[in-house]
């Protein structure tokens, strides 16, 4: 990626950076491209395509929206192999839309970008990159897109003597390929997403599983299972059966989004939920170890059909005494109980309030982003920052899915940016949220927040200070509708030293 110079020009295609290969990455990538933006460049920092699909290797590692749903709109898979893809079909998948959509000569892989700084003078961004260990290089875009995604900073836990332990020590996140866990004792810390789907795959292959859980988890069924051979042939038949089941699926999912706490839809879908614990697990203390004692949809539901049944093994078992620190030979718990094991598996989550998490950006007048946030990241629709110009994020503060697929947000959070590096296009200069719009949103979306169930219990969802940083309050489709088009009304448009207002949607 060569230099440029001078501000952007009228009539000339913005140069457009965007940091990260996932989902997000390619979603903006294809947008640009399908609105004539041809001089995009992706830093990656991995060794190809795929973003936590392409990290997360874990046994039993998948994804817990339906395949059909859990795909763009612009590239429906016909051959997802079942209900529920798991992480080696689903990395396929984001290289094959890769090469379908002529991403790859876009693709600067093994480059990772540490800085984002304004250049004022030129209207452009200035990139800190760093390629294999090189020393750093400047690179230089009109237009910025970060698509680092929620979960890219793993949490490890914070327990004494864990560095001390002589056995091996592996995140979920970081999975060591060569491990080898048959016949071992394997102690897992945490009942999370990815506990949920590694410790049914653990249980078959190790001598013992020990499972340590601080917060059981709301769960609900997954009708996981391989399509028939009628519905792959009929998906690859016929045009419109992978519209007709993404449609089935996104209505279901939609129908169901509830985030008010006095919702009757929350009402309903915890009695699915306790249902299912009792009708999954047969041993009372068991089951009550389960059950979890705060309000459904508080925090994350989880699909737990495997996990339940792993837990009524003989080589399992939960332990919900706190863990008091990890010895060398094992875990001991408060109560003084020393559980040897071989390996311990932290499925404890990512840091998902840490936004931007290893990339410092500086906007306007040498400001910090990571200063002016601090503790609570907060965005206008997740992905605009006053005092940022032609700086967009997906995936940003508030913009994880209550009720359906992120793949959604994500695709309209790049029809925005596409807007955006269109207009630039076509009158040149920067744009920059304007504060008063921004603060707006905030103040709309925080109030709202406080009606909502998540409010009810401490999870993932908020920051240090207990502000939820994470989640939207709204449905998918107000999303969609707040990010069709770029609300002029809501930007400033500086074309050399003078700002452009408007009062029309553009």
């Amino acid at each position: 990626m060569g230099r440029l110079r001078g501000l952007t020009r009228r009539g000339r295609a913005p140069r457009v950076a965007i940091i990260g290969a996932g989902f997000g990455g390619i979603a903006a990538a294809v947008a640009l491209r399908q609105a004539g933006m041809d001089d995009v460049v992706i830093f990656e920092a991995g060794d190809g395509v795929g973003g936590t699909w392409r990290r997360n290797i874990y046994p039993g590692a998948a994804c817990d929206v339906p395949s059909h749903l859990y795909s763009f709109s612009f590239a429906l898979n016909r051959r997802w192999s079942r209900t529920y893809a798991q992480q080696p079909e689903i990395l396929a998948y984001l290289e094959q839309v890769t090469d379908d959509f002529d991403l790859r000569r876009h693709l600067l892989l093994g480059t990772r970008v540490t800085e984002a700084r304004w250049d004022e003078a030129a209207a452009q961004w200035e990139l800190q990159v760093h390629r294999d260990g090189r020393p750093a290089e400047t690179e230089r875009a009109d237009l910025v897109v970060s698509a680092v995604g929620l979960f890219g900073e793993a949490r490890l836990p914070t327990i004494e003597g864990l560095s001390d332990f002589g056995g091996r020590v592996m995140h979920t996140s970081a999975w060591d390929r060569g491990a080898d866990v048959t016949g071992q004792r394997v102690a897992v810390v945490g009942t999370g997403a990815s506990a949920v789907q590694v410790v049914p795959e653990l249980a078959r292959m190790a001598k013992s599983v020990s499972v340590f859980q601080r917060t059981p988890p709301w769960m609900v069924p997954k009708d996981d299972r391989p399509f028939s051979a009628e519905e792959l042939a009929g998906f690859r038949r016929t045009p419109w059966a992978p519209y007709r089941e993404r449609w089935k699926v996104w209505k279901q999912f939609h129908d169901f989004t509830a985030t008010a706490s006095s919702d009757p839809l929350v009402a309903e879908r915890s009695k699915v939920a306790t249902d299912f614990l009792d009708t999954t697990v047969a041993d009372p203390a068991l089951r009550e170890a389960l059950t979890p004692h705060y309000p459904f949809r508080c925090k994350r539901v989880l699909l737990g059909d495997g996990f339940y049944r792993a837990l009524q093994r003989d080589n399992v078992d939960l332990t919900t005494e706190s863990i008091e620190r990890v010895a060398r030979d094992g875990v001991l718990t408060a109560d003084g109980r020393l559980v040897e094991v071989d390996t311990i598996v932290c499925a404890t989550g990512f840091q998902t309030s840490s936004y931007l998490a290893g990339i410092e950006v500086i906007g306007r007048g040498g400001q910090s982003l990571h200063r002016r946030w601090g503790a609570d990241p907060t965005a206008y629709l997740g992905t605009a920052v006053s005092g940022f110009p032609n700086f967009f994020m997906l995936y940003g503060p508030n913009t994880n899915q209550a009720g359906n697929s992120i793949i959604y947000v994500l695709e309209a959070a790049s029809r925005l940016v596409a807007s955006a590096a269109s207009l630039l296009a076509r009158r040149g200069g920067s744009l920059d949220v304007n504060p008063e719009a921004e603060r707006r949103f905030n103040d709309e979306l925080s109030a709202d927040l406080e009606r909502s169930v998540w409010t009810r219990c401490d999870s993932y969802f908020r920051s240090p200070s207990g502000r939820i940083v994470t989640q939207w309050p709204y449905s998918e489709l107000d999303y969609a509708r707040r990010t069709w088009r770029l609300n002029r009304r809501d930007w400033i448009h500086r074309t050399g030293e003078v700002p452009i207002t408007a009062s029309r949607s553009s």
